[in-house]
């Protein structure tokens, strides 16, 4: 239930970046390491990624991911 919710959030974070860095303001951290603009940089990005993750987590390729990072750390195969 959550990704098919995400899915559009992030989609809309891409398509209505002004809108919303116009609301939350400038970030200073995405400012300085994206250089000028960083913050439209860092809001088109994080909407993408969430799409994307989104995508996987439906798929099940978000799990083998995980699964595959953390699972040596807590014993899981």
């Amino acid at each position: 239930m959550i990704p098919w919710l995400l899915i559009p959030v992030g989609i809309l974070m891409v398509v209505y970046t002004k809108p919303i860095v116009d609301f939350t303001g400038e970030f200073p951290f995405a400012e300085k390491y994206f250089l000028s603009g960083g913050t439209y940089s860092f809001i088109k990005l994080l909407g993408v990624m969430t799409t994307v993750f989104s995508f996987m987590w439906i798929t099940g390729g978000l799990q083998l991911v995980l699964k595959s990072f953390f699972g040596p750390f807590f014993g899981i195969h």
